[in-house]
């Protein structure tokens, strides 16, 4: 798994569908559920994927997460603006 317990605790804790985890990660569902069962990235996507997952489990730990009850719209558009936002942080640096 990703970054130890944090991803699990995103995907316990953060309200999203696998579907909508994968549109903020920037990767396929059928990816997000491969890193759940088995094994987490590598590479550049395992450093992306631990900047995006800092910055989820920060909005759990602030509250901002999961969000309330919304129209499907609506949540849509904050997802697409999570997406975006997310996916335009910069990587963790190489180990």
């Amino acid at each position: 798994m990703i970054t130890g317990n944090g991803f699990a605790l995103v995907v316990s804790s953060a309200g999203f569908s696998r579907t909508e985890l994968a549109e903020l990660y920037g990767v396929s569902r059928q990816s997000i559920h491969h890193w759940i069962t088995v094994a987490g990235p590598r590479g550049y996507t395992a450093r992306m994927a631990e900047v995006i997952t800092a910055a989820l489990l920060n909005s759990v730990r602030r509250k901002i997460l999961p969000f309330a009850a919304v129209s499907r719209e609506v949540r849509a558009a904050r997802i697409a603006r999570m997406a975006k936002t997310l996916q335009s942080l910069k990587p963790a640096p190489a180990k």
